[in-house]
């Protein structure tokens, strides 16, 4: 371990702890076990509730010095942490312990071994990565709403029937099946009719499109080694865009072949386009998703990157 790496010994490290996630408990005694052997203060411990998911814990942890936070939970706790870490140059080590745990998974950080995880979290190499951040007008019972604050993901947004797919899976599905209980669900949405939307690029004037869906992305990997954006970095600065005008079984046969293959998707069954700004316009109300979160329909979706905006340890 390298002075750089090591926390600063006389600074408390802040945990942000989803206590219903699995192995939290767990997670929490190899924290506390592994700063006493390393001869570092004990852990200040936030623990997340129903009203408060994250932010505020990780917001207070910011305003009273914190160095280095700890976040413990789902992609949906991490990105709450997120919101208030993000571009203060404090420090985020990961505990993967949700259901899908895609940023972890990206960032190689995914195990079930909560001593390593503990490990990379506190003494990983730093490592820094770009955030993406949305924003949008909700629809509520008919009426769109005023635009949202900016909200970050931290491997892809998407708009449209991938969006759906997730929606329609059950959070029983999801506790019993993990990443499984989507591909489940989405089978049965492949052949729905594709949207209608105006999509702008980088501020360009918009373009109207037939999708199934539009994903952007900051990172390009789901579970299953299935690679959706095989070009994507964390930290290249820019978001990778696709679209997806398929009509027919036989495209989707071709591209679930490569993406697990690892073999790029054919560009005439998908679009790909890179971009610092996104902004999507459905003709309909869309549900709208941040790293398989749905957030609800929305009449548009902005979205932007933050290049560098996170400091993350990682397993290197």
């Amino acid at each position: 371990m390298s002075p750089e790496q090591a926390p600063d010994a006389g600074v408390p490290v802040w945990a942000v702890l989803n206590p219903v996630a699995k192995r939290s408990a767990l997670a929490l005694h190899s924290l506390e076990r592994a700063c006493a052997d390393a001869g570092l203060p004990a852990p200040r411990v936030l623990e997340t509730t129903a009203a408060e998911t994250g932010w505020a814990q990780a917001r207070e942890a910011v305003a009273q010095g914190a160095r280095h936070v700890v976040v413990g939970g789902g992609d949906g706790t991490v990105r709450e942490v997120v919101r208030a870490v993000a571009g203060t140059g404090v420090h985020l080590g990961i505990l993967p312990l949700g259901t899908a745990n895609l940023f972890a998974f990206n960032l190689g950080l995914r195990t079930r071994d909560p001593r390593l995880m503990v490990d990379r979290a506190l003494f990983g190499s730093p490592a820094p990565t770009d955030v993406g951040w949305a924003s949008w007008r909700p629809v509520v019972e008919g009426a769109v709403g005023a635009p949202t604050p900016d909200q970050p993901f931290l491997v892809m947004a998407g708009i449209g029937h991938d969006a759906a797919t997730v929606l329609a899976t059950s959070p029983g599905a999801k506790s019993r099946l993990g990443w499984a209980s989507y591909l489940a669900s989405g089978a049965r949405h492949l052949l729905r009719k594709p949207l209608s939307m105006r999509l702008s690029v980088d501020n360009a004037p918009g373009r109207r499109l037939e999708t199934w869906t539009v994903l952007v992305a900051n990172s390009g990997a789901i579970p299953f080694g299935i690679e959706v954006f095989p070009d994507a970095r964390l930290d290249d600065g820019h978001l990778d865009c696709l679209e997806v005008p398929l009509r027919t079984p036989a495209q989707w046969a071709s591209i679930a072949w490569a993406g697990l293959t690892h073999h790029r998707w054919e560009a005439a069954a998908l679009r790909y386009s890179r971009a610092r700004t996104v902004w999507a316009v459905p003709d309909e109300p869309t549900p709208l998703h941040l790293d398989g979160d749905v957030v609800g329909e929305v009449a548009d979706v902005r979205i932007r990157i933050q290049a560098g905006g996170l400091v993350v340890r990682t397993g290197n």
